[in-house]
């Protein structure tokens, strides 16, 4: 017979293999892989060349255009003599010019009239100027000179002009109201002409008027022309 603790120690030995029988198996533990680096999806842009502003070009300008440029002054003054009522009628005016650099030109002018007939009291009554608008263009002429092409237009073509009159003879006066300044400019041909652009040109000449406005322009035309800057 087996001893009793012999049979004590078999008994723990075989309950230990039991356990360890029956414990669960260890989880094999994952091996780690390695880290992959992330891809960045590549964008390629092309770049459309933008346009390289080109330099504004200057026009150049012929030598004898260059230094007429800017503002220039026509004087004009026209003056009726010889008349069978008003025997010195005067408008006198002012041409204002500027020259562009392509050689055109553009301004305006204004008239004021004014009578002269001593002993007879005398008197222009309308309250507002004769107007006109100016466009024209530079011409060459001989040399290097330059001609400035003139054009008037009248703001209002039929603008009257009212003259009145008292002298001795006839004390109780003459009025008249006509529009003898543009008949008066259309007989002399100064709605167009040319000028040379020449700081202290001066051009004076005369046309008969007889007839021209049924007896009112009777006589004749003196005008001058006076240029400045």
């Amino acid at each position: 017979m087996m001893a009793i603790g012999a049979r004590r120690a078999l008994f723990s030995a075989m309950c230990s293999l039991l356990v360890a029988a029956c414990a669960p198996l260890p989880t094999p533990t994952a091996t780690p892989r390695p880290l992959a680096p992330m891809r960045v999806p590549t964008r390629i842009v092309t770049l459309v060349p933008t346009e390289t502003p080109q330099p504004t070009l200057t026009p150049t300008l012929p030598r004898a255009i260059a230094p007429l440029l800017g503002a220039w002054l026509i004087d004009l003054t026209l003056q009726l003599r010889e008349g069978i009522t008003f025997d010195d009628v005067r408008f006198v005016g002012t041409l204002s010019l500027d020259v562009q650099l392509d050689g055109t030109l553009a301004g305006s002018a204004e008239f004021y009239p004014a009578i002269w007939q001593p002993p007879c009291v005398t008197a222009a009554l309308d309250a507002e100027p004769i107007r006109a608008s100016i466009s024209g263009t530079l011409q060459a002429a001989e040399g290097d000179a330059m001609l400035a092409a003139l054009r008037l237009q009248p703001e209002n073509a039929l603008q009257t002009t009212t003259l009145r009159i008292a002298c001795p003879d006839f004390p109780e006066g003459v009025t008249l109201s006509e529009p003898i300044f543009w008949q008066a400019m259309r007989a002399a041909d100064l709605l167009g002409f040319s000028v040379p652009l020449q700081a202290g040109f001066v051009r004076r000449f005369s046309a008969d008027l007889s007839g021209i406005s049924g007896g009112a322009l009777y006589g004749t035309l003196y005008a001058e022309l006076r240029v400045n800057r």
